[in-house]
């Protein structure tokens, strides 16, 4: 699921291109109709794709709805104001028992303390709560919340090497017993291979000396243009 990566004529035209994209994915692996839309986020410098029903979309368990699956993306153009980037995404398994979250998967391009991306699981285990609770009774300013594992961010590559829908919706399917269509696993393929590409081609926009470099080795030829900026961005390889 990507039509970023490629440069954007706006980012207004490349988000509703995107969300064709969520929609197209979302179709291909999940039974029933699901309705994703782009529509200016509130700072009006932002584009947010998601569904069109706020609820999320339904997921089925033997044709029963059991669960939703909220999607929030949030498109901007990157620093050179050439390609699409998501700045956050909100993504969130809820039960329909109590309407709590089960699992998110969260991204924020702009995060501070928590990794930038990181699942969350909001369940209970003793043993885990044991390990926190003696923590926090070392350091109370590192493990807060020694009781509540939902509070903790596990960490999941960072801006480029993150999970994407495709991984989220495999394994839903696949791991949880989710209702799916004929055909999603190659849906899922598909879309998990573009976003690995275009997550690549930012990759290397990042480090372009060290992409050249490794050409090279591999008996291409290959020379910097007059005037390219080749410095390395650093950040997309430092930070959690």
């Amino acid at each position: 699921m990507s039509s970023a990566g490629e440069p954007a004529d706006s980012l207004e035209a490349a988000s509703a291109k995107f969300a064709t994209a969520v929609q197209e994915t979302l179709d291909g692996v999940l039974p029933g109709e699901h309705k994703i839309i782009s529509r200016r986020a509130p700072d009006l410098e932002r584009f947010v794709v998601g569904p069109q029903n706020r609820e999320g979309v339904q997921l089925l368990v033997g044709g029963e709805p059991l669960a939703t699956l909220s999607l929030s993306m949030y498109l901007s153009l990157d620093r050179s104001s050439t390609f699409l980037k998501t700045v956050r995404s909100d993504m969130v398994v809820k039960s329909t028992l109590d309407r709590t979250p089960l699992i998110r998967l969260d991204y924020r391009a702009d995060m501070g303390r928590a990794p930038a991306a990181h699942w969350q699981v909001h369940a209970e285990r003793g043993a885990f709560s044991h390990l926190l609770a003696r923590a926090h009774a070392v350091d109370p300013s590192r493990v807060k919340k020694p009781h509540d594992l939902s509070s903790l961010h596990i960490p999941v590559g960072g801006e480029r090497f993150r999970p994407c829908l495709e991984d989220l919706l495999q394994f839903l399917v696949q791991e949880c017993g989710v209702d799916s269509n004929g055909g999603w696993l190659e849906v899922v393929q598909r879309g998990r291979e573009l976003w690995r590409h275009r997550q690549l081609r930012a990759t290397i926009r990042d480090a372009q000396e060290e992409t050249a470099d490794v050409l090279r080795g591999l008996g291409w030829v290959v020379e910097a243009a007059p005037g390219i900026d080749a410095e390395e961005y650093s950040p997309t390889f430092v930070r959690w």
